[in-house]
This record gives structure tokens, C-alpha cells and sequence, in this order.
């Protein structure tokens, strides 16, 4: 079933400064999602259009057939939680009280935060492994765990979609893991869509996701990450040297790791 759906979106900055150049994808709910390629290419640019954070041009951005931009802030919490590359810059909050902000969705106008809040909080928190931060301040953390604390306050929040933009780009190898791991999970256990930016074909290999491949603005291949993760593919956003292997089974190693060497292909 269709979830999210872009039709010819497109957006820009200043006259005839298009970042994105007639956008069209679609989305099933309960599924993983890769923007794949390299910087500057409008992922980031997609991912808050969709996220209702930008307002397109031209075109429309639609959530079980709702036009998210005609949508309260309130009303697309509900389906919508975004966590931004760089995170949202709190410092003074504890990771407990900072993550009970998330559960709007879960309140009804004016209740504060009670036993079920914490117990979400605190589920969340286990899923990701990081029940250890839960009293610590946010601001004591280093870049890595506030990122996988920004993360938990999406899945806080129960939006019927996560979007993440570059989500593990201050994370170490092991946290990473983590997180892509958890994201997968989610998917499949909760039915929840999720939708990430990526400059690496690694994350859309290990997520086996359905990938959009961008560059200039456009999309110019989606499918599996089997079928676009090539090294036809790959070359034409990468360039040559783009070595690869896809022959081990995703499910059971950690990363399939793309390299350049001498322009060949394993």
C-alpha cells in the first residue's frame, strides 16, 4: 500500500536555482527508503520537503492521500517525526525530560507527560541501548550518542513515518550498526515507513531498501538496492573505481563494504 507519495516536486532557491528538478517517488508503508548519492545532489532538500519543512515550488507531497503541507504542525506529527543531520542543538535538557517532549502523539490538548510517557521513554531507550543516558544532560554527550538520543526522540514520538536525514554521519561503526539494525526492525515489526538520506550504497545494501538514486536534483534510478546498486549504477553518480561485492547475504553480515580498485568489479 502507497504511504508517501511525490508527485513532480520541485524547489529552489532564487530565480531559476532549481535544488530539486521535478521529483516524483513513491513510498508502501512498513518499508525502508534510501535517498542514495552525493552531496549536494538535493537529498537533504527532499527529505524536509517531505518532512513539510520546505514548501515545493510546484508539485505536492502526499501521506496516505493528505497533502502534508496543508496539514497542522500538530496534525503531521501524527504522521510524520524528521531527525535533521546535525540534531536540534539542546544542551540543558536530561535525556529523560528531552525525550518525554516527543510524546505529544500519545497526550491528549494540555495533559502533561504520566506513567505511560515514561514507559514509552523508557522502551524506546532499550530499544536503541542507550538506557544508560537516560539521566544524563544532553550536553555531556558526545556527538555520536546525542545523535542516537535525537534518533530515540523519533521513535518516541510514533509518527507513522521516520525520515532521517544522514542519520549516522557522527556515529562510530558499532553505533551505526546499531542504528541502521534498529531502523530495519521497526520497519518490519511496527509496520512504520522509514525514509533516510545517504551518500554511502553500503547503508542501502545492509537495509536491503528500496533505493532512489539522485543526482542534480532528479531521480535517476529506484528500485531494490540489488538491482541499483551496480556498478553501472553506481558509476553514473560515483564515477569509475567503484569496486564492489554483493554476493555475501545482507542479513548476515555486518556491511558489504563498496571500494575503488583499479576500476574493476569483484
Amino acid at each position: 500500500m502507497i504511504g508517501f507519495e511525490v508527485t513532480n516536486t520541485s524547489y529552489g532557491y532564487g530565480k531559476g536555482t532549481l535544488i530539486l528538478n521535478g521529483i516524483t517517488l513513491k513510498c508502501e508503508k512498513g518499508t525502508v527508503n534510501t535517498l542514495l548519492g552525493l552531496n549536494g545532489c538535493g537529498k537533504t532538500t527532499l527529505i524536509k520537503t517531505m518532512a513539510g519543512l520546505y514548501k515545493p515550488d510546484g508539485g505536492k507531497v502526499t501521506y496516505d492521500g493528505k497533502d502534508i503541507h496543508a496539514l497542522s504542525d500538530r496534525e503531521r506529527s501524527a504522521y510524520i517525526a524528521y531527525v535533521n543531520q546535525h540534531g536540534n542543538h539542546v544542551s540543558d535538557y536530561p535525556v529523560q525530560d528531552y525525550l518525554l517532549m516527543s510524546t505529544i502523539n500519545s497526550l491528549q490538548p494540555f495533559e502533561e507527560p504520566g506513567r505511560k510517557q515514561m514507559e514509552i521513554v523508557d522502551r524506546c531507550l532499550d530499544l536503541l541501548g542507550i538506557s544508560g543516558m537516560k539521566s544524563k544532560n544532553i550536553g555531556q554527550l558526545s556527538g555520536g550518542q546525542r545523535q542516537l538520543v535525537y534518533i530515540c526522540a523519533a521513535l518516541v514520538q510514533d509518527s507513522e513515518v521516520i525520515l532521517l536525514d544522514e542519520p549516522t554521519s557522527a556515529l562510530d561503526l558499532r553505533n551505526e550498526h546499531t542504528v541502521l539494525s534498529t531502523l530495519k526492525r521497526i520497519a518490519e515489526d511496527t509496520g512504520k515507513t522509514i525514509i533516510l538520506s545517504t551518500h554511502d550504497p553500503n547503508h542501502a545494501l545492509f537495509l536491503d531498501a528500496n533505493v532512489f538514486l539522485m543526482d542534480g536534483g532528479k531521480i535517476i534510478s529506484n528500485g531494490p538496492s540489488r538491482d541499483i546498486i551496480t556498478a553501472e549504477k553506481l558509476k553514473m553518480v560515483y564515477g569509475d573505481g567503484i569496486c564492489f561485492s554483493s554476493d555475501l547475504p545482507y542479513r548476515e553480515i555486518s556491511y558489504t563494504y563498496c571500494s575503488v580498485r583499479n576500476n574493476s568489479v569483484e
